[in-house]
């Protein structure tokens, strides 16, 4: 089995400073050996046109499940993700009110520099991990410990 193919939905892993720990959603147009060319689901350029790029296989992976976790009740210190500004931005809980989250976001990569925001639950969703295995992909939840 292939692990990627024309057609398929993926997430296109922030790598570069300031997009750490985001995600963005693409769709695969080709396939490579070592890349994939993507159009982004939500990234528009200056024509109004979706953009398109190349993009290395190990910045890329498929476009996570729905929760099945729907009455999951977050808590603080849970990992999430929160779509903002054309993408999914990660994060983690840090105070929880009537139907909205704060969150403290990660992608500074060791700046400083503190981050937060306060989200309805409709653009929240809990963080998963994914890994190859055999037949395709597994993929975990990150929750809070203890």
């Amino acid at each position: 089995m292939d692990k990627y193919f024309v057609g398929m939905r993926v997430e296109v892993v922030g790598h570069e400073e300031g997009f750490w720990n985001s995600y963005f959603g693409a769709i695969v147009l080709r396939v490579e050996r070592t890349k994939l060319r993507v159009r982004y689901e939500e990234l528009i350029d200056e024509n109004e046109e979706y953009i398109e790029e190349d993009v290395a296989m190990k910045h890329v992976r498929p476009y996570p499940p729905e929760s099945r976790e729907v009455n999951y009740r977050m808590n603080v210190g849970d990992d999430v993700d929160v779509y903002d500004r054309e993408g999914w931005w990660r994060g983690e809980v840090v105070f929880v009110f009537d139907g909205e989250l704060m969150v403290y976001f990660h992608y500074m990569a060791g700046d400083d520099t503190e981050d937060y925001g306060t989200f309805p639950l409709d653009r929240i969703r809990i963080h998963q991990e994914v890994k190859e295995v055999a037949k395709g992909f597994a993929w975990s939840h990150v929750k809070a410990t203890g």
